[in-house]
């Protein structure tokens, strides 16, 4: 069995990692022991929990207040911490405090689960990743308890603060009040920015911090051109998002249009935070208006920066193909952005991200159209689609009435959808070229646009 796993490939490593931890969950919450007198749930119920906290998504079928007692929710944040982190983070991690070497291989399996492209310091990243990722949590948790030990009392008030601070800063969108998710506290300010300060900062990804760090610690002298186009993105996007998500909703009082103005603001910001994989709801989005869904879902496709917890198509990557479009449509002999030239390579995978990730998302949403209930309506389909697959967790009210067809369909797209679907296609291709596939023949005359 090790001698099977050590000829895998690096990406077929982090998918068998997801799984078998998917798999060892989902039989670890099906215990009678870890759930409530009360559940009525079955074993694709846990399954399905099991994958939407190991995939950091957030959609659920049944509620883990009425699914899980204290066991079963301290299970639940492990598993969302292992789906934050990465099963092979937590396996190198141990390996090196034991002061065992890591195999050349296993090094790059790490550095490309990460997105890591430094070899030097990989054992001091891995490290930072801990150390940064419970001092976040810890510092989110306390501040949490300023609200909820008076709301809860003192027991239930830490257990729900490190609960919720876990799930947000893993991008997860888990919480342990009920189906309603954050409804009922959606004015809360403390609540909302801890929230989504604890949201943005897991979803810029470690290579990020790693540089902000290092900088903040005097050790290097600038930023790294890859952490200014992040922070520089995700500000826009935050800006963007929230600016027209106030618009749209301004005067509808299903969602804030009975809020005065700083509390319309907050849901706003909150809710833009949210979508940029995180799956919290402090608003009902079967009362939206489409215009909002529209902006929601354009959010939630682009997602977060790579290597972090978040998903979605990444918004480098966006942001590389629209360099690239500007290139064509000036008629420029490069693809650059400020004094920087991107390489033909980095621009070539982004195309293929872009096209397996739209790919992924049309054969998604055929499937569950085919096998969900006609009544709903396609909007609410495309954004279960987009949030299962962008691993956001944020639903129309669609997952909890899920078919056992429709719930397999969605587990599919939050498993791609974590592991990346570059990273799934590459795992599963054995395909060795015939020498007539490398060869370089006359220019095809094909007519595009």
């Amino acid at each position: 069995m090790k001698h099977l796993f050590s000829r895998l490939s690096p990406a077929q490593k982090i998918i068998l990692s997801f799984l078998l931890v998917i798999f060892c969950g989902s039989l670890l919450l099906s215990l009678p022991w870890v759930q409530t007198a009360s559940s009525q749930a079955g074993y694709l119920d846990h399954l399905f929990t099991a994958v939407s906290m190991v995939c950091v998504t957030g959609l659920f079928t049944r509620s883990v207040v009425d699914t899980y007692n204290v066991w079963g929710q301290l299970l639940c944040m492990l598993l969302i911490q292992i789906g934050g982190l990465g099963i092979l983070t937590f396996i190198g991690f141990f390996t090196m405090e034991s002061r065992k070497k890591l195999s050349l291989k296993d090094r790059r399996i790490l550095r490309d689960s990460f997105s890591y492209g430094h070899n030097r310091t990989l054992g001091q990243f891995v490290r930072s990743i801990f150390i940064t990722t419970f001092a976040i949590e810890g510092l989110g948790a306390l501040l949490l308890m300023i609200r909820f030990i008076p709301k809860f009392g003192l027991r239930k008030g830490i257990f729900n603060s490190i609960f919720l601070a876990v799930s947000a800063f893993c991008n997860a969108g888990f919480d342990n009040f009920g189906n309603d998710s954050l409804l009922g506290l959606q004015t809360d300010v403390l609540v909302n920015i801890t929230l989504a300060l604890l949201i943005i900062t897991g979803g810029l990804g470690f290579m990020v911090w790693f540089d902000l760090a290092t900088k903040l610690g005097g050790k290097q002298k600038g930023l790294h051109f890859h952490t200014k186009v992040v922070l520089l993105l995700t500000a826009g996007l935050l800006v963007f998002g929230t600016v027209t998500s106030l618009w749209t909703e301004y005067n509808n009082p299903g969602t804030i249009g009975n809020l005065s103005f700083g509390n319309k603001l907050l849901v706003s910001f909150f809710q833009t935070v949210s979508m940029r994989t995180a799956g919290f709801a402090s608003i009902d989005y079967t009362a939206a208006r489409p215009v909002t869904l529209f902006i929601y879902l354009l959010q939630m496709f682009l997602g977060g920066a790579p290597g972090g917890t978040a998903g979605g198509l990444k918004i480098t990557t966006f942001l590389v193909l629209l360099l690239f479009a500007r290139q064509e449509i000036l008629g420029l002999p490069h693809t650059n952005m400020g004094r920087r030239t991107l390489a033909p390579q980095l621009v070539q995978k982004a195309f293929s991200v872009t096209v397996i990730f739209q790919l992924t998302f049309l054969l998604g949403l055929l499937a569950l159209g085919l096998v969900t209930d006609s009544s709903h309506r396609f909007i609410y389909l495309i954004f279960e689609t987009v949030s299962a697959l962008a691993t956001v967790g944020v639903t129309a009210n669609i997952t909890t009435s899920l078919n056992t067809a429709g719930m397999i369909v969605i587990m599919l797209l939050m498993f791609i959808g974590r592991v990346g679907p570059l990273t799934l296609m590459v795992s599963l291709n054995h395909y060795q070229p015939k020498k007539a596939a490398t060869l370089h023949y006359s220019k095809a005359d094909i007519m595009i646009g």
